[in-house]
């Protein structure tokens, strides 16, 4: 067992935010509002990728605090996890139905923060195409991301199929397991979670409602 150095859990606290106050919003109010907010988000994390990228000196409300506690050395001169992330949940919101939305936050939130803490840990075997990821990470995610995708189904009520689901999880691993740049999982995951999902269930895209 190893420990975690303090930085890295304020670093996962940060990540799940999101998930946590971004569910009753999704959950709760019109589409209207949740555009309003995640769109929000989606620009102060562009500017403050762009003021990274650029050079420029200002504050960016909300992005430049997280910055200071989430980013990593790579990111020294981008903000690219963050902005690929809160881009993609807008994208998603915007075109996708509720469920797609809830469960792509969700398994992106919960589901990357726990492959990562538990990864860290407890360390173990690699994954044969990724080096940097471990086994007992990978199927951390796919447990919690399978606990996240049944969890926001009954919130919203509706019927689902467990192997289906864990079809859903498996794909959102093996894309976070990729040997690409880490920032890259924060678009890749969440909108193939979306996409199937909706890929499944049908639904009407770009609705005016949830």
């Amino acid at each position: 067992m190893k420990g975690i150095p303090r930085r890295e859990l304020v670093r996962k606290g940060w990540h799940v935010l999101p998930g946590i106050l971004g569910a009753p919003i999704i959950v709760f109010t019109p589409k209207w509002v949740t555009l309003l907010v995640v769109w929000g988000f989606a620009f102060l994390y562009t500017l403050q990728h762009l003021k990274l990228r650029r050079g420029w000196r200002f504050t960016v409300p909300v992005a430049d605090l997280s910055y200071r506690q989430m980013a990593r050395e790579d990111e020294a001169d981008n903000y690219l996890g963050s902005f690929l992330f809160w881009v993609t949940m807008a994208m998603v919101c915007s075109v996708f139905p509720k469920i797609a939305a809830l469960s792509a936050l969700w398994v992106s939130t919960f589901g990357d923060c726990f492959n990562a803490i538990v990864g860290q840990t407890v360390g173990g075997p690699r994954i044969p195409w990724n080096g940097r990821k471990t086994l007992v990470g990978s199927v951390t995610m796919f447990v919690v991301s399978l606990a996240m995708l049944v969890f926001a189904h009954r919130v919203l009520g509706m019927q689902y199929s467990l192997p289906f689901l864990a079809l859903v999880a498996l794909a959102a691993v093996l894309l976070e397991s990729l040997p690409i740049p880490s920032a890259y999982d924060e678009f890749t995951v969440p909108f193939s979670t979306a996409l199937l999902l909706w890929l499944a269930y049908g639904g009407e895209l770009l609705g005016v409602t949830w």
